[in-house]
Order: structure tokens, then sequence, then C-alpha cells
């Protein structure tokens, strides 16, 4: 057992010999204490920072999220998508400079939202981003030399995309973010946060993800409700029973509970100061997408909810927050002219309503927002839909962002390049670890720290992008 696992459990055992009547403030204290032994709090100056993460489940084919619309290269990528290909009407331009010189590109109607924070400035585009070990051309990975684990495989990679691991992975580069920075927090438990359930990207060595429903914090039902079985004597029954146990697992059991309970009450008197607007219940309808009515939209709910999360959390005297959501519905095998401008329309519109809300509770400027997906798809058609590829097109938002900008190297929207590896799918030619450690430095972690977070990144000359 190495050193720092044996602090691990040493400290765990300490807060597990506290008894029952211990306050809140006492168990989160020796959380606090327990995240010193791992690692000293990076740099929390600054005021608050959150990073939010937004997942989609499935692999998202971005080549139709960001397309060529120069001559040669949307012709070259109209030849490539063949049937999927986006018709140059329901294309609107964007500002770009750092591409290779004659290159122009476009947003789809379906995301018009984001690309009015694009032009504003606040979201940028990452182009052909993706899981390597190191940089990596054509020729070493038809060798085999330096290839991620298991490419092209749904669980392991959203697996890798979160933790830099294949499906089995501990932690994710998210909650190694947490390992560090939750010593800063009065809070130590609300640094991680999940509003889609059980995540790897926000699992810590030390930092546990703490897992919000729609409404906030999970509770036990019958603690919450009016009356059990028609009956309201019954409820300080139940509250009495589960803080209550005999025996070592039955007091360590109700000491968890109270703690828990404890933990909900103070988020849920947090959560009811804050301000944040409601969502909108009138249908909108982008490209030719369905009607979208944020109110009844999952993904949306979730953002909101974090919304409300980053408010309390700035009162509650938070430093650093990551959070997690998701929306799934992203393997395109077939139908995918179908169902690609809902999907579309559903994160753009869920993405404008968080931006503009974290504006309008003057929090802008305090949060960046990314996307991530299991991989990109092949740029190739499989008769209506498209298989699974590898290097992918995301966004970067929030009002630190350095936008109106394609970071990284858009890549040839063809077959046979030397970005193309086969069968349509696109070797990246920017890490996620290059894209975590500009989001990581955000957040204040030093070059060490970072080494922790991300084990690779030594194998990146300079992995910081510039992006925040």
């Amino acid at each position: 057992m190495n050193a720092s696992r044996r602090e691990f459990l040493r400290a765990a055992q300490g807060l597990a010999a506290a008894k029952a009547g211990s306050t809140l403030a006492m168990g989160l204290a020796g959380m606090a204490a327990l995240a010193s032994q791992k690692v000293q709090a990076a740099d929390t100056g600054g005021g608050y920072k959150a990073l939010v993460c937004l997942f989609m489940y499935g692999g998202s084919d971005s080549h139709n999220w960001v397309v060529p619309i120069d001559a040669t290269g949307y012709a070259q990528y109209a030849n490539a998508r063949q049937d999927l290909t986006w018709p140059q009407a329901r294309l609107q331009p964007i500002t770009s400079t750092r591409q290779a010189a004659g290159r122009a590109f476009a947003l789809p109607d379906e995301i018009s939202p984001m690309r009015n924070w694009y032009e504003s400035g606040q979201l940028a585009v990452l182009a052909n981003v993706g899981p390597l070990v190191r940089p990596l051309t054509k020729a070493q990975y038809q060798s085999g030399v330096g290839v991620p684990a298991k490419l092209y495989s749904h669980n392991d990679q959203q697996s890798t995309w979160q933790s830099l691991f294949p499906e089995g992975a501990p932690h994710g580069w998210g909650g190694r973010v947490g390992d560090i920075l939750m010593a800063a927090n009065p809070y130590p438990v609300f640094t991680n946060i999940s509003a889609t359930g059980n995540a790897v990207f926000l699992a810590g060595a030390n930092a546990l993800q703490y897992q919000v429903s729609g409404s906030g914090p999970v509770s036990i039902r019958g603690l919450t409700a009016s009356s059990i079985f028609g009956s309201s004597q019954l409820k300080p029954v139940l509250a009495r029973v589960v803080q209550r146990g005999s025996g070592n697992f039955g007091s360590e059991y109700a000491t968890v509970t109270k703690r828990s309970l404890e933990t909900a009450a103070v988020l849920t008197q947090a959560l009811a100061g804050t301000a944040v607007p409601a969502l909108p219940s009138t249908p909108v309808t982008l490209g030719n997408a369905n009607p979208i009515t944020l109110a009844n939209e999952g993904l949306a709910r979730q953002l909101r909810l974090v919304a409300q999360l980053c408010s309390a959390g700035q009162a509650l005297g938070m430093r650093r927050q990551v959070f997690m959501v998701s929306i799934g519905g992203f393997d395109t095998h077939s139908d995918q002219n179908r169902d690609q401008p809902n999907l579309m329309a559903r994160v753009a519109l869920a993405t404008d309503w968080f931006l503009g809300a974290m504006q309008s509770i003057g929090m802008l400027n305090n949060v960046v927002l990314f996307t991530g997906s299991d991989f990109g798809r092949t740029l190739t058609s499989n008769d209506g839909g498209t298989d699974h590829g590898w290097g992918s097109h995301h966004f970067v938002a929030g009002g630190a962002v350095r936008g109106r900008e394609i970071y990284g190297t858009f890549p040839v929207t063809a077959i046979g390049t030397q970005e193309e590896v086969g069968s349509g799918r696109l070797l990246p030619s920017t890490s996620v670890t290059e894209l975590a450690a500009t989001l990581g430095a955000w957040m204040g972690l030093n070059h060490g720290e970072l080494q922790y977070v991300l084990p690779n990144i030594g194998n990146f000359a300079q992995p910081n992008l510039g992006i925040v």
C-alpha cells in the first residue's frame, strides 16, 4: 500500500471514529484535512471559479456542427459526407483568423444561439480534439505506436474522455482537479457535483462526487413527505431511526446518514437564496429542428440547477467547483438527418440559456462550460448515419473565454488525408489532455498539480491552448 493510500485510510478512519453527535462543520473540516494531506491547495485567488462539463453521450457527429464553407473546403466536405451534407443555405458564417489562409467556416442554423455567443467573443471552437497518449502521426497510428487503448468503443472512450483511462478507471480528471481544490473550500463535499448521476469524470481519489437531482439534494423521501402512510407522527420517528444506530456498523451508518442530512440542509437553504431565472415554457424552433420547450428539457433543467449551485456556492464561500451535466442520443448510426437537427437545437438552446442566466446574475466571468463526447464519428455515411470515429470539434464558453476563434488545427474534411486514418475517422490534432490542462490552469493549478491531474501531460510540449 502506498503512502498516499495509507494517509487516506487514516483520515477516513478518523472521520469514522467521530461520535454520532458530531456537527456538520466537524465532518466537513475533517474532509478538508483529508484533502490537504493529498496536496496543498492550488492558487485559488481571483474569486469564485467553476468548470461545467456538458457531455454528449453516444458520440457526436461534429462534422456538421462546424462546416468549412470556402469553395474548396465545402466541395471536399460534401464529397466525403454525401447524403449527410448540410445545405449551404442553412449555414451561418463565423469569424476565424487562426486557420490556414483562404479557409472559411460556418455553424448551422440549429445552433445559431451558440453562434451569437461565438461572435460576441464568449464562445470558442476547439477543432479535432480527442484522447491521445502523445502527439501522433498517421504512420505511427498505422504501426500501432502510442495509440490510445480500445478506440471506437463507447464505454472505453467515454471513460477515456472523462478520466484519460479506459473503462474501469477509478477516477476522472475532473475528480483529480477536485482532489487538489477541495482544501480551499469551506464545504469540500460540494467541490464536485453531478447533476446527471454517477460519472467517472467527477470521481477523485479523495474528492467524492456529490450527486443532486433535478430539484437539488437527494433526500430520504419519508423525511421530506408531509406524512407517511397517512400519518404525520411517523416522520419524526423515521428521523430518529435513521440517525441512531447500535453496534459498530449501525453507529457508523447513523453517523454517515446524519452528516448527509445536515449537508443537504445546508445546500437546500443556500439554493433557496438564489435568484436564477426560470426556464421558458414557450416553444422555440431553430432551423429544421422540432420545437424545443426548455422547461421540459432534461439538459436545460440540469444546467439551471448548476446555475443555482454556482450562485449558492459563491454565497457559501466556495472558491472552486466542478460540475457535470449530460444529454444522450448521439449514437446516430441511422436517421441522422432526422435526429441531428433536434440534438443540435437542444444543446444550443440549453447552453444559450445557461450562459444568459450566468450573465444575468453577474457570474458569466466565473464559469467555463465545455462540451465532450465519447468520440467523433466518421466523415463517410453508412446509408443515413455514421459509424464510431475519433477526433471531433467541441465548444468552450464563458466570460473568461477568448472566443470568436477556432483553436487547434481544423482538418481537411476529406478521405485519404494525413488526418484521416481509415473509414473516414479523424486522427485528433489536439488532445483532451491539452484541453484539460488549459482549463486546470484557469482554475489555478500549477504545473506540478497538473501532472497529478493529467499523467501524460509531459508528452505535450505546450499543453495550455490559450483559450481562457
